[in-house]
């Protein structure tokens, strides 16, 4: 069934509104992929989206375009997935959710045709490398922990310190 003038309308401010604003969004499609989509998956791949923050929409090819100009020549049925809250948004966590559930677990039925990143497009190649990068949340608990190491050690140094000096003095009364 075609979608009316208004309805396009409708999707594109949408699109505009919500999904253009994201740090990130991640394109996928089941164009030439090896197995076509069915329900059941179609299903567990929205789940597993959706309990990680992201969303799952279909939208029509023309429309995307009209939302983001930068991606060109699409075909088939195409996906757009990013994050539920947009306040949450980053540039890594769809990307790497995305390739990650791709490459794991629907490697047969999706395939990446690329991401939109601030407004730029980056192909395939360019998504699967970026998905590759940490996160801000996993970046600030490697610097934490990382602190967290060097104090520890600072606290045994200086534990360690006067343990030595009460040392030299037995070593000096002997």
């Amino acid at each position: 069934m075609a979608i009316t003038k208004i309805q396009k309308h409708d999707i594109v401010s949408y699109l505009n509104d919500n999904v253009a604003t994201q740090k990130a969004v991640v394109l996928i499609t089941t164009r030439d992929t090896e197995a076509t989509v069915n329900a059941d998956q179609n299903f567990a791949f929205r789940k597993n989206c959706y309990d990680q923050g992201l969303s799952v929409q279909v939208v029509k090819n023309s429309l995307i375009q009209v939302a983001f100009p930068a991606v060109k020549d699409l075909t088939g049925q195409t996906y757009l997935v990013f994050m539920t809250d947009g306040a949450k948004s980053d540039e890594v966590t769809g990307p790497k959710v995305i390739a990650k559930a791709v490459e794991k677990d629907f490697k047969d039925n999706f395939d990446i045709i690329g991401s939109v990143v601030n407004g730029e497009f980056y192909d395939k190649a360019s998504t699967i490398a970026l998905s590759k990068v940490l996160s801000f949340d996993d970046s600030m608990a490697m610097i934490a922990g990382t602190i967290n190491q060097i104090t520890a050690k600072i606290a045994m140094a200086i534990k360690e310190i006067p343990t030595g000096i009460a040392r030299g003095v037995q070593a000096a009364k002997a």
